[in-house]
């Protein structure tokens, strides 16, 4: 019988582009319950994609804590878009986000940096301004999408190695390289950046963002790919976190499970383990 991991053995840090979904619901997490707490049962990292947005109020923030109290869960929060996507970085509304997190304590996860195709090698002042501001108690990631940074990558190589910073793998090849006549890829490639994919940003801290075509026999080259990278890694002692988006965010907890399952077969380790089960009422899945 295989067994089931508790987050705290899982070598790794993995993760969907929210904790939340209603199609999730019924199917993979119990309806009406905490969907954080239940989504924190089984995977142990989340994109905190809604601090883009919006600052998160203090009290919401107190629940989130609660809802992952006792386990090792990570939040990776994305700086707010009034800090990284304009000419001149609100630093006022960042130093209140940090404040609002702070209560979450080693729950916070890598701070995500993502920056538009506006932000070049010209604006990194602008971004090393936003650096000097965040916290030094942990690591932090950067992703860019500017195609300077991908033609010379040495462009940021400084500020990696002085703030210690990772370097995010986005990787969109499923959606432009896969079936392109499914509806669900058609209206993301409009929405997802092409960027190119480093075979390696080093620093020790390796960051995917994996986003798979809904199809899996589409995405389980990209799979393969991701799973040779992360096991690199690992297999170098590095921190490892992995984020599994697909246009319809229905998919993602199905195709999370691929790529674990994957991982451990590439690994060849006899005692991996399985992700821990669903947290809905036996037999409701199908």
């Amino acid at each position: 019988m295989q067994r089931h991991l508790t987050m705290s053995t899982l070598p790794y840090y993995l993760g969907l582009p929210a904790w939340a979904f209603a199609g999730w619901q019924g199917r993979y997490f119990r309806a009406g319950a905490s969907a954080l707490a239940d989504y924190a049962r089984v995977f142990n990292a989340v994109e905190g994609n809604t601090s883009f947005y919006r600052v998160p109020e203090a009290g919401t923030v107190a629940r989130w804590g609660e809802a992952v109290a006792g386990t090792d869960f990570r939040f990776c929060w994305k700086l707010p878009r009034e800090v990284t996507h304009e000419m001149r970085p609100d630093l006022a509304l960042l130093d209140l986000f940090l404040d609002r997190i702070r209560p979450l304590g080693r729950h916070n996860g890598p701070l995500m940096l993502q920056f538009s195709e506006r932000t070049g090698p010209d604006e990194l002042v602008h971004v090393r301004r936003i650096l000097d501001r965040l916290p030094g108690d942990r690591r932090h990631v950067i992703e860019v999408r500017h195609p300077a940074f991908f033609d010379d990558p040495s462009l940021l190589e400084g500020l990696l190695e002085e703030f210690d910073l990772g370097r995010v793998c986005m990787d969109t090849r499923p959606l432009y390289q896969g079936d392109l006549s499914h509806p669900e890829v058609q209206k993301a490639r409009h929405e997802k950046p092409q960027v190119p994919v480093l075979p390696s940003v080093g620093n020790g801290l390796e960051f995917i963002r994996l986003v798979l075509h809904p199809d899996l026999t589409s995405s389980a080259r990209w799979i393969a790919e991701a799973v040779k990278r992360a096991a690199r890694a690992l297999q170098s002692s590095e921190t490892v976190f992995v984020m599994i988006h697909c246009p319809n965010n229905l998919h993602c907890p199905g195709l999370a499970v691929e790529f674990h399952q994957a991982l451990g077969r590439y690994l060849g380790d006899p005692e991996w383990p399985a992700l821990p089960p669903w947290p809905v009422p036996q037999g409701s899945l199908f």
